[in-house]
């Protein structure tokens, strides 16, 4: 299929719910045979989903301690994840693929800490069951779930005291569905559930993953809203309709946007203009995008981006993302 067809077919069917299609997840997956050589949209590529994942790491910012807690990681096929974007455009952005060629993506959760606040943004894919189970076992690599994890940094997830998502996607609110846990109960009984103003909609329309325990547990959050010390909510609409990042103020002049899937991939710092399939308002989102690329190219602020593979946390210089191998402050890296 041409890039031009590709295009017409992506905006002949663009659809207002903002829940995430199990087989059209299956569609952007990496395929799963093993030989072949590797081509970036080939049908036949070998399965490289566990390559470039990111394990377990904590950085110290300032008053801030931050953790990326993995759930799991995939790789998926960049043309079909960018239908903008054709084979040839990636020859420039190999060190986001895998051997393979495939776009190694990240799913997990951010850990922080804060004068003894505990706060998740987002949380994770979840447990894999059903139908689904087969499929994902192949696609995804379980570094280590995300309640193991959590573990790992001796977390009980009973001490976490909000989950700020950027939005109401499965691979975002995995862990905090009513069915993470075996027995029914919250894996977050203490939680607050912190979401834009904008998902609301998409909850009330039965259109998005339900959470533990229903709207009682639920705040409703606007632009500019302070959730907790140092912690606001920034909208950037476009992935959904209340899309949100979390702006985290270090206390000494520094910053961090989560930014959830204003961005999938860092080749996005370059090309804002490529719309992600699951995008619900292609032109929004591009506009978040411009916008947040923008900003992330200031002096003391960085950027995490979830699914951003091996290179989470980084910043924007001279209009590309530049990961933050070093963090300042006395950095410390686990797992």
């Amino acid at each position: 299929m041409t890039h031009d067809a590709r295009m017409n077919n992506r905006r002949a069917n663009d659809a207002s719910d903002t829940s995430t299609n199990a087989d059209e997840r299956h569609v952007l997956m990496a395929p799963h045979t093993h030989n072949t050589a590797p081509n970036a949209d080939s049908t036949s590529s070998p399965d490289d989903s566990g390559s470039r994942m990111p394990g377990l790491w904590t950085r110290t910012l300032g008053e801030l301690t931050l953790s990326y807690v993995p759930d799991a990681g995939v790789a998926m096929i960049p043309t079909r994840v960018y239908p903008a974007s054709a084979d040839g455009d990636w020859s420039g952005h190999r060190t986001h693929l895998t051997g393979g060629g495939h776009l190694a993506m990240g799913c997990g959760a951010l850990l922080v800490e804060r004068r003894g606040t505990r706060l998740l943004i987002d949380a994770g894919h979840g447990r894999i069951s059903g139908d689904d189970l087969e499929h994902f076992q192949h696609a995804f690599d379980h570094v280590k779930d995300l309640p193991a994890s959590l573990a790992s940094l001796g977390v009980d997830p009973a001490d976490i005291d909000m989950v700020a998502f950027t939005h109401l996607h499965d691979d975002h609110t995995g862990w905090a569905r009513p069915d993470a846990a075996e027995d029914g109960r919250s894996l977050f009984p203490r939680a607050r559930w912190m979401l834009g103003a904008g998902e609301a909609d998409a909850m009330t329309a039965g259109s998005a993953p339900r959470l533990a325990g229903g709207g009682e547990r639920i705040t409703f959050v606007a632009d500019g809203t302070e959730i907790a010390e140092g912690v606001r909510a920034w909208s950037l609409p476009g992935h959904t309709p209340g899309h949100t990042a979390w702006v985290l103020d270090s206390g000494d002049g520094r910053q961090v946007v989560a930014f959830g899937d204003a961005m999938h991939s860092p080749a996005q710092v370059q090309h804002p203009d490529w719309e992600v399939v699951l995008d619900h308002d292609r032109h929004g989102a591009e506009r978040s995008r411009r916008q947040l690329v923008e900003h992330l190219s200031r002096d003391q602020v960085f950027g995490f981006g979830v699914h951003f593979a091996d290179q989470q946390l980084g910043t924007v210089d001279g209009g590309n993302w530049r990961p933050w191998a070093d963090a300042a402050d006395g950095a410390s890296a686990t797992g």
